[in-house]
């Protein structure tokens, strides 16, 4: 009697899964987007492809319609050419998998799952991402996982999706745009509906940065003074990277560092009323052109 073997086969390269917020940003609006009727929607993702570090990164994405009942259809002409535009402003960026919204895979994610894994050809296995738009115990779950097929004897039986690690990572404009939404979270306008967020002015933004920058050298004072009287037991690793970072500040007197500090601020104020005094000409002159005959 021949044995029978049964196997599992992901071709699983990623260890951790890495996506910037601006992707959940756009597959929410992609879901208040939809058509009527529509459960739930699904996309394309981008990003930078594993390099052999087992990191996957995601950082962009694109709706693409579908339909799902009896049957689904996926447009896959708007998909080629979505991708083949985004291909001329991010060249460097690939289809790593695709999104969906709600709470569970079922049996039309895993014909869209083997149509994306047909997209990317046998390099690499699609990421699916799955996004709680719905707010399931007030909260918004986002998971990502790769398909695994499951073969016996030479048979495919099928396939289930494994869970991979998720974890959010951000570019410094990430940061400013998170910055003023939590800002704005909260707040109310004078018509009793939630206020607008706007960016600082060049001033406001200084003043804030200085302040943050005040209240970590507070937290490292604190840590290396609790270290050295002994109330806590000090990490070697933050120990390496406090004297890493000490290291790289320029030695210079404090006369000289202060000298320079208030030559830029000086700088930056001259900067701010030339643009305050350009666009006060530019009113008038808009202003007068409107009068004048």
């Amino acid at each position: 009697m021949e044995s029978s073997t049964m196997l599992l086969s992901s071709g699983i390269g990623q260890s951790l899964c890495r996506i910037h917020p601006v992707v959940i940003f756009s597959i929410l609006d992609h879901y208040i987007r939809r058509n009527d009727g529509q459960d739930r929607v699904i996309g394309t993702l981008l990003g930078v492809p594993n390099d052999g570090s087992g990191i996957l990164e995601i950082r962009n994405c694109f709706p693409v319609p579908h339909i799902e009942g009896d049957q689904v259809a996926v447009d896959m002409d708007f998909h080629r050419n979505m991708f083949a535009l985004h291909k001329k402003t991010a060249p460097n960026e690939v289809i790593v998998g695709w999104y969906a919204t709600g709470i569970d895979i079922n049996e039309n994610s895993v014909i869209i799952h083997d149509f994306y894994g047909k997209e990317m050809g046998s390099s690499s296995s699609p990421i699916h991402l799955l996004v709680d738009s719905g707010l399931t115990n007030d909260t918004m779950g986002i998971k990502a996982f790769i398909g695994t097929s499951l073969s016996f004897s030479e048979k495919t039986l099928g396939s289930f999706f494994q869970p991979i690690p998720l974890e959010f990572t951000t570019l410094e404009a990430d940061n400013i745009g998170l910055d003023v939404l939590s800002r704005a979270k909260g707040t109310i306008s004078n018509n009793n509906a939630p206020a607008g967020a706007t960016l600082q002015s060049d001033l406001d933004t200084l003043e804030a940065s200085i302040q943050k920058l005040l209240e970590l050298l507070n937290r490292v004072s604190d840590y290396v003074e609790a270290v050295v009287a002994g109330k806590i037991d000090g990490d070697n690793q933050i120990g390496r990277f406090l004297t890493k970072s000490l290291a790289l500040l320029p030695k210079s007197e404090m006369e000289m560092m202060e000298r320079v500090f208030h030559g830029s601020i000086q700088d930056l104020l001259m900067v701010v009323y030339l643009g305050n005094l350009t666009r006060i000409q530019l009113t008038l002159a808009e202003k007068l052109q409107q009068t004048l005959p």
